[in-house]
């Protein structure tokens, strides 16, 4: 049964138009913000995806679940590896995820992850404002991934994606595609990729619903470490399927008084603005082999999230890698609103370094 499902994944590079067409068909019906479903298909995969802003999709290492920013990613660093993310949003809601993934002779890379959320456990009322007991809320999202290099520089992957949301009893699945290329200099300082993330559709809408749409998005990314300098850059263009993402043209709520007594005028997202909306950067400050400090900047999500009069640190974010003995260990923490953020635990580690003495690490 493995042995079929692997050969299915290596035929799937047979069906590249295919899969074109359902991005062409996912690009007209693109959505961003708040307004698509599933969210767990939107979670930030790992600690370091997290502490970058939110996404990398250029970044290759030995963390499995980095197949979910961009299913190109799988390779050599990833093979025999196992990993786990525990994410702590708002009080009462958590999500997280497991990724595994190997080599398969010849075949190509493969990998698998399981993702959730959990909302909690919350009071329900009718119309009339009674009391009908508690409900529940989650996501489940399963991926399978594949991966090959098409030469020694570029590589390209698929994974397939089932979603399943449970909403106060209200319930809805559906299925979505990712495809990625990657690029790697031959020297490992450089690389770039581009990603098709989430083009799909609902199998099942919610009740007495309609069917809505995936968060279909398209990215750009870039990471490189210059040879003699202790940081990497990570920068990302997100949502490129469509030119403004601004979820309000203006920048300020109209008509409203400020602290000086002032009526506010509302003032037009600018071109310079609407094009930062699409940019995430990151940087690691890198100590050692095994040790980094990560920060990073997210503009859409701190011009989306902040409040005007306390923005404080919202948008930004940070982290910290390291390993203690065989497990690769990072926290991050990304500001989302004063007061409230997300923090992210990430361990990872190669399965072969504990069932034997003297485990082979693999490179990227």
């Amino acid at each position: 049964m493995i042995r079929a499902s692997l050969n299915i994944f290596a035929r799937l590079k047979k069906g590249i138009p295919v899969l074109f067409a359902l991005f062409s068909f996912s690009v007209s019906k693109a959505q961003v913000g708040g307004t698509g479903v599933f969210s767990v298909l939107k979670m930030p995969a790992n600690g370091r995806t997290l502490g970058w802003g939110g996404y990398s999709s250029a970044y290759r290492n030995g963390d499995a679940t980095f197949m979910l920013n961009n299913p190109a990613l799988l390779g050599n660093s990833n093979h025999n590896m196992a990993s786990m993310n525990f994410n702590t949003q708002f009080p009462g809601v958590w999500s997280g995820n497991g990724a595994y993934a190997m080599k398969y002779k010849d075949v190509g890379y493969f990998g698998m992850s399981v993702s959730y959320i959990d909302y909690g456990t919350m009071d329900a009322y009718d119309a009339g404002g009674n009391a009908e007991g508690q409900v529940q809320a989650n996501e489940t999202s399963i991926a399978l991934g594949y991966a090959k290099p098409l030469n020694n520089q570029i590589s390209y992957g698929v994974n397939i994606k089932m979603a399943y949301s449970i909403l106060a009893g209200y319930v809805a699945n559906g299925i979505a595609l990712d495809a990625g290329v990657l690029y790697s200099s031959a020297d490992s300082i450089l690389s770039a990729a581009l990603v098709f993330k989430n083009a799909g559709f609902m199998l099942q809408h919610y009740r007495n619903g309609e069917r809505e749409k995936l968060p279909f998005q398209v990215e750009l990314g870039l990471n490189f470490k210059p040879r003699h300098m202790p940081f990497r850059f990570n920068i990302t263009a997100h949502d490129l399927q469509k030119a403004d993402i601004t979820y309000n043209q203006y920048l300020k709520t109209n008509n409203t008084i400020d602290l000086s007594g002032n009526t506010v005028v509302a003032k037009e997202a600018n071109l310079g603005e609407k094009v930062m909306r699409h940019f995430t950067i990151g940087t690691e400050l890198v100590l050692g082999k095994n040790f980094g400090i990560l920060f990073g900047y997210n503009h859409q999500r701190r011009k989306e999230m902040a409040p005007d009069i306390l923005s404080r640190v919202t948008g930004f974010s940070w982290g910290l890698h390291f390993k203690v003995s065989k497990i690769q260990i990072t926290y991050s923490s990304a500001a989302y609103f004063p007061g409230y953020n997300m923090n992210l635990f990430t361990f990872s580690a190669r399965i072969s370094d504990f069932s034997r003495k003297n485990g082979n690490s693999r490179s990227n």
